[in-house]
């Protein structure tokens, strides 16, 4: 009877490895495909992610990039991939909907790969908080712009 314990620590040790802290906002009152359209158009027009087309099922809610290659500070490649998920389950049409977004990150540490990394040489490194929050603000902006706060002159 050891088998059981075994197989369910297993399985929490396997769903660590793909752990997301995910930002999330409510949109305004929309249809579900205009959410959709919404965060589509935010994340590839303006920030330039391209869709993976083998991640994303529009009837689950569920998109996600290709990975974004760049350096970081110190000359290590470093590829981010935004996430999203709208939770087609929790909204509807006349209360809005829940949209899920992450921007994930990884390294290649190894410089002797630093042209040609191959999928080994990348390992986890966090979150893109800073690509998040505009994202985040972008998304606000399209999807529910009511609740935006616009300052007024002399307020700080």
């Amino acid at each position: 009877m050891k088998l059981a314990p075994s197989l369910l620590l297993l399985s929490v040790l396997a769903s660590c490895g793909s752990f997301r802290n995910w930002r999330e906002l409510q949109t305004e009152p929309m249809t579900l495909g205009e959410a959709w359209q919404g965060c589509v158009d935010i994340a590839t027009s303006r920030d330039g992610w391209v869709v993976d087309h083998s991640a994303t099922d529009r009837g689950n809610g569920v998109w996600q990039s290709r990975w974004k290659r760049r350096e970081s500070e110190r000359n290590f490649p470093l590829r981010s991939r935004l996430c999203m998920e709208i939770l087609v389950d929790d909204g509807s049409r006349q209360e809005g909907w829940v949209v899920r977004y992450a921007v994930e990150q990884e390294i290649c540490e190894d410089l002797r790969r630093h042209q040609e990394p191959t999928e080994e040489d990348w390992s986890g490194y966090g979150q893109n908080s800073e690509a998040e929050a505009v994202l985040g603000e972008r998304l606000v902006r399209r999807l529910a712009p009511d609740s935006v706060q616009l300052q007024q002159p002399g307020q700080r």
